[in-house]
């Protein structure tokens, strides 16, 4: 049965937004020490039918992780090596070392566990992911010897599981830095005392850390090699092609290139990969190439305007392809369903002589995975950018690891790097990062660093400045995030504040200009420790500053240049204070373009400026240095520096893709040379209960598989049906017949009865197969191929889901479940190794003890996979889909109890790991199970109220159409007085008001509605335009400061008679308001009663960021009668903008017919993002 099945989700994960590690200081300094603390530890469903727990993706691959932005690598944000960069851990004294005492260095690999997880609070979520994604690879490094050998936390005697061999072999589970190890070192294996943690003491670490160094492999430490360098012996074979005499180029195409990004210019914002990503395909395409760009980021963000993109550039000549969708649900995580998606397109099209894909997330995992399988693209280049891994992101984001996802898309990325056939990068500081990973490629061969090719536009702008200029503007020119350095910008900015710079910055402005996020992770710690949005953020900070500043629009990259060189480009300093970068095109672009730019001294900055303006460019990135630079530059102003970027950059990119398509062409016109093996016997292995029918369909696929080198052993695991005991007797004659074997035993359950099978088999390998499911007819041809090519031990493969009980024929599946592989640190917490269909050297199997055999228990198959691929032995994942699995309710898996199969599959992780470690690994998986329950309710939630909200829409259709037949009386009356702000401006009921200070009609109000707190605006521009409202007036209100209040109230007079229903609502749109939805943005009611009682704080609340008009309404149903009621359009506690308009309090009774019109309106179409501004959105309606 399938192993995996309680391991899934039935819903999304939803990525915890645990940031507790980011102090409430407001210093950036403050900030990092306080993080220096803590690392050292001193700081206080489907259908219910599905037999897997289902991530049921669809095409509409919602990524519940996204934020979106992108990685790999085997580092934590909390961790000392790779945390921060080296040059912030020097300022801020964050340790990295070791100690002479071998002891003490295992204490140091698991001191950040420990003291992160227990001791100082660290979030249960973090807890999990960050010892799956750090630990267990320590845990079980590569080599003769387990990890916890290699560091010293256990003895040779006491590492092996005495149910398995404890084989071990090369690449598995390379642990960080494992491989720079001295092997030799004679204490590297003495074991730990049981007190090894006593008397630690941090300041000894620096020796460890120097030692380390000179350990590591010296392609860590020498340049990896040029671009151009590796192309200077082919340039002359290329020239002609540049020749512009000739006409060829333009009639020819060279050859068929696809670049595979979830980045395109237009498609996503203006990032360096969108603009990495268009520039080569528009620079490939007028040097006479054939290009496709496959746009995987339509799978996530689906933006609207997708179509008019593809013209564009179709009309260039650039063949852009969103990812098609397919029609099939995908039960894994977003990001496999994406690369195997890319995979199944590639297969299907016309052969790519080159295809390019990004290192972010992985996209090219399964297309990779087939090459090396020798399933497809035999004679394609496949080349991976290495540009912004996903956990490089994270934890140089000072990001958490929260959710699986992270150890899924650093696997995808790792190994599609190991199996690229070429690596390119953009720095040698990159690739560097990579190494001091532990990642695996060809270093050698095939790996070449070379600048991303530049914008003609900006090519364009090339110039070289000789004088200094005169700076009067400073320009943060960045995303708004941390990692960007906002907050260190803004530390600077505290500095020349003080009394001592006011005349430096008399007549000098600063300007904010750049992308801001909407996701949560990019919010601050303000004042008071509440978290705001990183413009609010900006505003209180700017609280202290007595120069002028500003926060501009976003806007295109275009756009921002043009700002920049508006009047005297040479006059505003650009400032890029980044924490970390690793290509950084906007540093590339101003020095190209001659613009005054300073920027951190930090990744690969350096290796962009020419060397005799490093040091006037470049600052290191902390406060008083970055203030100290810009107080210089004010003072003596500044020559803007120079780029070290050749000018041939994009020429070397085609002469370098001429290259490729002719080894490409080389490689299919060249005499295969056919690999030859002797067909190994194989066994296949089917246990059957009380399941006649389905079993003659499975035994069916197995006569009609190609590969005939096959025999049958069938264990009947006591049935006890009549009709199954009847169908086993008639197939037994048909057995001895073919020399197959038929196996009766008590039952015991299906792992006891695969082993009992095994024990009959006479095949190099045994395949597995339950009774229920379809092999497809390559199915064992293609296992033993893949076999046969890569020496796996162990083979899993992808399977597609049908229903019912007949043969899955020529229907398309109703979804897909794609393994990953052995991917061990996610194999702790769910199984994507593989299903029981899979196949295993018979060898193997009996040195790892097969299957267990606990009875009453499921995900046998899981722990069977963990045994083998913790003990050494090779496993290979087929991406091509080889069997059917039929869901069905009554499976193993679903029969059993979840918690009980769950504690089983962790057994072999906790026999590689000492005992009293034991809890950190059931504590890491239970927090697993609880985050995935959590999910889960969530996703309930969620459909429940999507459900209601159809509910609604289609009763208020219903009741619309009453009211248009005439069938319900239509006699409601509006008690609120002005309710759509309509009235003309020199109308007597206008009067004027100075309450309201800060916008452009701030002595204007209206008669009817009196001001709360600070008062309103009325906005004659902005108002809702609709078929019952046709004004353009609105109230509008701007808090810059969440402390701020602002509102309007009227007194409405009711007197009912007896108690009745009313209805409130009111129609909002808001810009970037902060918070949580709350009724300090809602219109808001204060109740009086006819008895003199008082209900206060009934509120209709709306929801915060930023959306258009929405509708909102409340029904009062009150028992005693309503005197009157006093009515707000309430904008307190919350920073931002908001607009109010058509306001209503109306009987329910007579009221229900305009009602029904205002709930339709406000319910609107059936749109995915509900009126949100985001991806594909356009703030500019605003």
């Amino acid at each position: 049965m399938h192993a995996g099945l309680h391991s899934r989700l039935s819903s999304h994960h939803q990525r915890g937004k645990h940031n507790h590690h980011r102090h409430n200081s407001s210093s950036l300094e403050e900030g990092l020490a306080n993080l220096d603390e803590t690392t050292n530890g001193n700081a206080p469903a489907p259908p219910a039918r599905t037999r897997r727990g289902n991530y049921n993706n669809n095409n509409n691959t919602n990524s519940f992780w996204s934020n979106g932005k992108n990685g790999g690598g085997q580092t934590n944000a909390f961790s000392r090596d790779g945390a921060i960069p080296s040059v912030l851990r020097d300022k801020f004294g964050t340790h990295t070392g070791g100690n002479k005492n071998k002891k003490i260095s295992a204490w140091k690999r698991w001191q950040p566990l420990l003291f992160a997880a227990i001791l100082i609070g660290f979030p249960l979520s973090n807890a999990v992911f960050f010892f799956g994604a750090h630990v267990m690879p320590t845990l079980f490094s590569s080599g003769s010897s387990s990890g916890l050998e290699q560091s010293g936390m256990m003895s040779p005697a006491t590492s092996k599981s005495p149910k398995f061999s404890g084989k071990q072999k090369e690449g598995v589970f390379g642990a960080i830095g494992s491989e720079y190890e001295d092997e030799g070192d004679e204490d590297e294996d003495e074991e730990v005392s049981d007190d090894f943690m006593e008397g630690y003491d941090h300041k000894k670490n620096k020796k460890k850390s120097l030692d380390r160094k000179r350990k590591m492999d010296p392609s860590t430490t020498e340049p990896f090699p040029a671009l151009s360098d590796f192309l200077d012996p082919y340039r002359e074979h290329y020239e002609s092609f540049f020749d512009a005499s000739s006409e060829a180029w333009r009639i020819k195409k060279y050859g068929r290139i696809c670049i595979v990004s979830d980045y395109v210019l237009g498609l996503s914002t203006g990032s360096g990969p969108a603009t990495a990503v268009t520039t080569l395909a528009e620079e490939l395409h007028e040097s006479g190439f054939d290009v496709t760009i496959l746009y995987t980021g339509y799978a996530i963000h689906k933006p609207p305007d997708v179509e008019f993109w593809t013209g564009y550039y179709t009309a260039k000549g650039i063949n852009v392809i969103a990812l098609p969708e397919t029609g099939v649900s995908y039960d894994v995580p977003v990001d496999i369903a994406i690369a195997h998606r890319v995979f199944m397109w590639m297969n299907d099209q016309q052969w790519y002589d080159c295809v390019h894909f990004l290192d972010n997330r992985g996209r090219g995992y399964f297309a990779l995975t087939a090459k090396k399988q020798a399933l497809a693209f035999k004679h394609t280049e496949f080349v991976v950018h290495a540009q912004q891994p996903h956990l490089w992101y994270k934890t140089n984001s000072l990001q958490t690891l929260d959710t699986l996802h992270d150890l899924v898309i650093d696997y995808l990325e790792k190994e599609q790097m190991k199996m690229a056939d070429h690596i390119v990068a953009p720095s040698q500081y990159i690739l560097k990062w990579f190494a001091e990973q532990g990642w695996e490629w060809n270093r050698t061969k095939s790996t070449r660093v070379h600048t991303n090719p530049l914008p003609k536009w900006v090519k364009s702008k090339n110039k070289i400045a000789h004088e200094a200029s005169t700076i009067n503007e400073i320009v943060f020119f960045s995303r708004f995030e941390l990692r960007k350095g906002i907050v260190l910008f803004c530390d600077a900015m505290d500095q020349l504040a003080l009394r001592g710079d006011t005349q430096i910055m008399k007549g000098v402005r600063v300007t904010f200009l750049g992308h801001l996020s909407n996701s949560a992770e990019e919010k601050l710690t303000i004042k008071g420790g509440a978290r705001a949005r990183v413009d609010q953020y900006i505003r209180q900070r700017a609280k202290k500053w007595s120069f002028h500043w500003q926060i501009l629009k976003d806007m295109d990259v275009k756009q921002r240049y043009e700002y920049i060189e508006e009047g005297n480009a040479n006059n505003k300093l650009v400032v890029l204070p980044s924490l970390l970068e690793n290509s950084p095109y906007t540093l590339v672009e101003c020095l190209v373009m001659g613009i005054p730019v300073v920027a951190s001294d930090v990744g690969s900055a350096r290796e962009f400026i020419d060397d005799d303006d490093a040091e006037r460019v470049l600052f290191v990135p902390t406060p008083k240095p970055l203030a100290g630079k810009i107080r210089d530059i004010l003072k003596n102003g500044f020559v803007p520096g120079k780029s070290k970027i050749k000018q041939d950059v994009e020429k070397d990119w085609t002469i370098w893709q001429h290259h490729l398509v002719h080894q490409s062409k080389d490689s299919s016109n060249a005499m295969s040379t056919l690999q030859t093996w002797e067909e190994p016997l194989v066994t296949v292995i089917v246990v059957t209960y009380n399941n006649p029918k389905l079993l003659k369909q499975a035994l069916q696929s197995i006569y009609e598989q190609e590969y005939t080198k096959v025999e049958v052993v069938l264990i009947d695991d006591g049935s006890t049906l009549p009709e199954a005991q009847a169908y086993l007797r008639e197939i037994d004659a048909e057995f001895k017949r073919k020399g197959w074997v038929y196996l009766q035993q008590d039952n015991r359950g299906p792992g006891a009865a695969r082993n009992n099978g095994a024990k009959h088999a006479r095949g190099e390998f045994i395949m597995f197969m339950d009774d229920d499911n379809f092999a497809k007819p390559r199915e064992i041809a293609t296992f033993v191929s893949v076999a046969m090519h890569t020496k796996a031990d162990v083979l899993t493969c992808t399977n597609e889901y049908f229903y019912g009980l007949e043969l899955p024929g020529n229907r398309p599946p109703i979804g897909r479940w794609v393994p990953l592989g052995a991917a061990t640190t996610v194999g702790m917490f769910q199984n994507l190794y593989g299903d029981t269909n899979a196949m295993i050297r018979r060898k193997v199997f009996l040195d790892i003890g097969g299957f267990p055999e606990d009875y009453g228990y499921a995900l046998e198959d899981w722990e069977l996979f963990s045994k083998s691929v913790l003990g050494g032995y090779k496993l290979e994942s087929i991406p091509s889909p080889l069997y059917w699995y039929r869901i069905r309710d009554t499976s193993h898996s679903h029969e059993t109890a979840k918690y009980g199969n769950a504690a089983r599959t962790i057994r072999p992780y906790l026999r590689q790991i000492p005992q009293k470690l034991h809890h950190i690994v059931l504590f890491a998986q239970g927090m697993k199970d609880s985050h995935d329950v959590a999910a889960g309710q969530l996703e309930e939630q969620n459909g429940q109220m999507r459900d209601v909200r159809k509910m609604l829409k289609t009763l208020a259709t219903s009741l619309n159409d009453l009211c248009d037949d005439g069938l319900i009386p239509t006699t409601a009356k509006n008690q609120v007085e002005n309710s759509q702000f309509a009235l003309d401006e020199d109308d007597p009921s206008i009067v004027e008001s100075p309450s309201y200070e800060r916008l452009e009609e701030k002595n204007k109000r209206f008669k009817s509605w009196s001001p709360f707190a600070d008062g309103y605006n009325i906005d004659k521009r902005n108002g809702r335009i609709s078929e019952s409202s046709s004004d353009t007036r609105a109230l509008r209100m701007q808090n810059p400061d969440w402390k701020d209040a602002r509102g309007a109230v009227q007194e409405i007079h009711l007197h009912q008679k007896e108690p009745s229903a009313v209805i409130i609502s009111g129609w909002s749109k808001a810009r970037d308001v902060s918070g949580a939805s709350d009724g300090g943005y809602s219109i808001y009611a204060d109740i009086k009663f006819i008895d003199g009682k008082m209900m206060y704080g009934y509120s209709v609340a709306f929801d915060v960021g930023t959306h258009t008009w929405q509708f909102k309404a409340g029904v009062i149903d009150p028992i005693v009668a309503i005197e009157s009621i006093t009515l707000y359009a309430m904008f307190r506690w919350h920073a931002g903008t908001a607009w109010f308009d058509d306001v209503t309090v109306s009987s329910l009774k007579e009221g229900l017919c305009d009602y029904t019109k205002l709930t339709l309106e406000g319910l609107g179409p059936d749109k995915g993002n509900g009126g949100k501004i985001g991806p594909g959105g356009n703030r500019d309606e605003l």
